[in-house]
């Protein structure tokens, strides 16, 4: 008598009349066997293994057995073979072996994940006690507008001085700083932090602008937007040791994504804090009122100035209606600029970057590297000015 072990049937678990067999008599009578067997994976590659009555002839037929999920798995290669039943009435039987490699991009977005979960639980402080700012005070309205993160310009090229990420993170701190000492004497009853207009060089992995035309840059995309994020952070945690603070996400030409991205970033860093508010809507422009004030944000590269005031009231009636003092505020340009429509003020505000190669053969050099503060009375409007501008370095 035979002492060598019977097989194991992959259907039920009973016993096979022959070791080499993978199904009962009773099973094989049946005609039937679901898709049975074992994967195996590591963080890279898996090895799947099925054996089934339903047939495999093409890989659809493959990723249907073997239930792969082709979001996260691509079949580098595999292999099927099939047997008659033992039974005359039996279905044939296929058994199919895949190796899956895990694609690349889900990998990345998985490291990606990992590192933000990481940061926010080693970075993310917990909020100070929250400022409720000086009832009956004023608003305070910080405009640095097109600090290009990211962009490079250097002296020896243009005559207009050097530039990259490392001085333009030194000028937005030095400007936010100034910016608040020069209006504390204030009773600071808000402020509103406008943040976008070109605050990134460029937009996309390609190191181009929304648009696709190419720039000089100083960093790959995934560094400019990481020192952007922590800058705007610890800028917004200064402001809040005064007053709540709004934060007013304004796209511009240069980085249209990247500051809808950069909003999202910021309000989930800041959704647990109760004087951070963060508006991010998908929007070309923004309107805040406040008092007898309404003010309006947009680039400004698109369209006519002159239409925007029409613009404002069309778009906002209400609040356009129950004010006196209106303004709308733009960058693009790179300079100092204010006309008035009607009653209405539009201001073009100056920039912190340096003119880089692009802007020296187009003579657009000279002007001063500036930023801006607006101090707002609700029943007066504006009752105060604060600016910052850069000198040291070559102009």
């Amino acid at each position: 008598m035979s002492t060598r072990k019977r097989g194991t049937c992959l259907t039920c678990g009973g016993a096979t009349n022959r070791t080499s067999n993978t199904t009962c008599p009773t099973c094989a009578s049946k005609g039937r066997l679901e898709a049975t067997g074992t994967t195996t994976a590591t963080q890279t590659d898996a090895e799947v293994s099925r054996i089934s009555t339903t047939p495999v002839k093409t890989p659809a037929d493959l990723i249907r057995v073997c239930d792969i999920d082709t979001n996260e798995w691509a079949v580098e290669r595999w292999t099927a073979n099939k047997w008659d039943s033992l039974s005359d009435d039996g279905p044939p039987r296929y058994q199919v072996k895949a190796t899956l490699k895990r694609k690349a991009q889900v990998m990345q977005v998985r490291d990606e994940l990992a590192q933000m979960i990481k940061d926010a639980k080693t970075q993310m402080p917990r909020p100070a006690k929250a400022q409720k700012g000086s009832k009956g005070g004023v608003l305070v309205e910080v405009s640095i507008p097109d600090l290009h993160l990211g962009k490079l310009a250097w002296d020896g090229e243009t005559g207009h001085g050097s530039y990259d990420s490392k001085e333009a993170q030194r000028l937005f701190r030095e400007a936010a700083s100034t910016l608040m000492a020069r209006v504390a004497h204030h009773r600071i009853e808000r402020i509103v932090f406008v943040v976008g207009n070109d605050f990134f060089h460029s937009d996309t992995k390609a190191g181009t602008t929304t648009g696709g035309t190419h720039l000089d840059n100083d960093s790959r995309f995934p560094k400019m937007f990481t020192e952007g994020r922590k800058l705007l952070t610890e800028v917004i945690e200064q402001f809040r040791t005064v007053a709540p603070v709004l934060v007013v996400m304004c796209p511009g030409n240069h980085d249209a994504t990247a500051n809808f991205t950069l909003g999202e970033a910021l309000s989930c860093w800041f959704h647990h804090y109760t004087d951070v508010e963060v508006w991010n809507q998908p929007t070309p422009r923004k309107y805040f009122q406040y008092g007898q004030v309404m003010l309006g944000w947009t680039h400004g590269d698109k369209g006519k100035r002159e239409n925007l005031p029409l613009l404002m009231a069309t778009e906002q009636p209400a609040m356009f209606g129950a004010t006196r003092f209106r303004e709308i505020h733009t960058g693009h340009l790179h300079q100092t600029r204010t006309q008035e429509f009607m009653g209405v003020r539009v201001r073009i505000s100056p920039a912190l970057c340096a003119a880089d190669a692009w802007h020296n053969e187009n003579q657009f050099v000279g002007n001063l590297k500036q930023a801006e503060a607006f101090v707002w009375d609700r029943e007066l409007g504006l009752i105060g000015q604060a600016f910052y501008t850069a000198t040291k370095g070559t102009e």
